[in-house]
């Protein structure tokens, strides 16, 4: 990796707050040279306590030679968070999320959505119990040229992070092309890659680009519903991030292309990456 990012990352003194700040400590230190930490707390007891925090990460940070600005400005997050991230150019923005279940989580994850949906950039929303290390990740990618750019941030990630990463297609009931061979609609990677079948065909190209990352990753294909399938091989496979893609289509600002990032957000109990691309950005398939 030849250059470093510029990080986002938001405290307000919950609990969700101080897991996402510490996360994005440790992936600052992995792979930025400049950081931005917005604190929204609002109460007495949470300004005291996302002080604690903010001050904590930032003289940490500073220690490893990355710069720290901090910006106190309590406000409710999503707005506030906004406002910061279009005055600045960042790479990668990092947010807490409750996780909680039933109309509580929908209304947690609106918020989370709304950030997702108008943010110009990268969104890691942390999730879950707090994880030491980020050892293994799991990459989901949909055939089509919009995931090249899921996957190169992807590697950068793993690499700056030790990680090993394992690269998962979901097949659904339809297939890519209409001439697509019934088989390949039930076989595996190994076997659709010997097939050079166009799903084949493109495990094989992002396989490619994490070894140009120095990645040696494994290629996994599951049948049927895309959100389903992602969240059994997450568990399953005992990940400790999920990256998936998502881009806006131009003049259709705050609002998700695909509704299959947020509900994979949304069911997800670990951090979830949503790498960010402009739809008018992608290369032509």
């Amino acid at each position: 990796m030849t250059e470093r990012i510029r990080m986002l990352l938001h405290g307000d003194g919950s609990e969700v707050s101080s897991l996402a700040l510490k996360l994005g400590m440790q992936i600052a230190k992995a792979m930025a040279n400049a950081v931005d930490i917005l604190d929204t707390a609002r109460s007495p007891e949470r300004k005291a306590r996302s002080s604690k925090d903010i001050e904590g990460i930032a003289a940490q940070l500073r220690e490893t030679d990355i710069a720290v600005t901090v910006y106190r400005r309590p406000s409710f997050m999503g707005e506030r968070l906004l406002r910061q991230a279009d005055a600045t150019d960042y790479d990668l923005i990092v947010v807490g999320s409750r996780g909680r279940r039933g109309i509580k989580r929908l209304l947690t994850g609106s918020r989370a959505c709304s950030i997702l949906g108008a943010a110009t950039t990268s969104v890691l929303v942390v999730k879950g119990p707090e994880r030491q290390e980020i050892d293994d990740i799991l990459i989901c990618s949909a055939a089509g040229p919009a995931s090249e750019e899921t996957v190169r941030f992807a590697a950068l990630l793993a690499h700056a992070l030790e990680a090993s990463v394992t690269l998962l297609h979901v097949m659904s009931q339809v297939a890519l092309q209409e001439d697509a061979e019934g088989a390949d609609l039930e076989a595996g990677a190994e076997e659709l890659m010997e097939r050079q079948a166009r799903e084949g065909i493109h495990l094989e190209k992002m396989l490619a680009l994490l070894r140009d990352e120095g990645l040696e990753a494994q290629a996994v294909v599951r049948h049927g519903l895309v959100v389903d399938e992602i969240m059994r091989e997450a568990k399953n496979g005992h990940f400790d991030m999920l990256i998936v893609g998502s881009h806006t289509v131009p003049d259709i600002r705050g609002l998700l292309s695909s509704d299959l990032a947020r509900q994979i957000m949304l069911g997800a109990n670990r951090p979830v990456l949503i790498v960010h691309q402009d739809q008018d950005s992608l290369p032509a398939a």
